[in-house]
């Protein structure tokens, strides 16, 4: 014989049901909408909750660059993996980290294994929020002292070029076009979305693995 609930069982599992219904998702994955902007000023926010694992983009001018203020929720280890651009050759569009104030942390544009990686610098990034760009390969950041990484040197490096010192005015050079366009950032788990961070244990921090199609 089939077993008949109380009631008071019945409204425990409907409120049971509608808590997870509510609850927020545990990762998020962040569409560009509309267009993002250029400066740290005109970044495009990130919003939701729980942990950021991927931004979907698109570059829709060779000129176009996309900047997104995501949150760092824990200090990460020295030269661990931070954020990955899918990429198919050197030449394709890179990826740049900035601070709150659009000072320049670290970028790559050498392609491998199909992503091109942000390493965590030597020297601890306090928690926070950071600003991630994709722009087509040279079309470079400026400050008003210059470029603030040297063109086309390759690997992940800090900013060496002769605007290291100022904070993102910009963007000049001269594009170039090529794949891969839409764009994927990937993410490790020590970033969440921008505008409701939640902490993340140190722990987490580990090798950003990148499944490129």
């Amino acid at each position: 014989m089939a077993r008949i609930l109380a009631p008071r069982t019945w409204i425990a599992l409907a409120l049971l049901t509608l808590a997870f219904a509510a609850a927020p998702a545990s990762a998020q994955i962040w569409s560009e909408n509309p267009d993002a902007g250029d400066l740290v000023s005109t970044a495009q926010v990130t919003a939701g909750a729980g942990a950021l694992t991927q931004i979907q983009g698109f570059l829709a001018s060779p000129t176009d660059v996309d900047i997104y203020c995501v949150h760092l929720s824990a200090t990460p280890p020295a030269f661990s993996a931070l954020i990955g651009l899918n990429c198919a050759v050197i030449q394709g569009p890179n990826v740049w980290l900035f601070d709150a104030a659009g000072n320049g942390i670290a970028s790559n544009n050498t392609c491998s294994g199909g992503s091109k990686q942000i390493l965590a610098p030597n020297v601890s990034l306090a928690p926070g929020n950071y600003y991630v760009a994709v722009s087509y390969f040279e079309w470079d950041p400026q400050s008003s002292l210059g470029a603030m990484w040297q063109p086309v040197l390759p690997f992940w490096r800090a900013p060496d070029g002769p605007g290291a010192a100022g904070t993102l005015t910009g963007w000049a050079g001269s594009p170039v076009v090529q794949p891969i366009n839409p764009y994927q950032v990937f993410f490790n788990p020590g970033f969440t979305i921008c505008s409701a961070a939640t902490s993340t244990s140190s722990s987490a921090w580990g090798t950003l693995k990148i499944r490129y199609r």
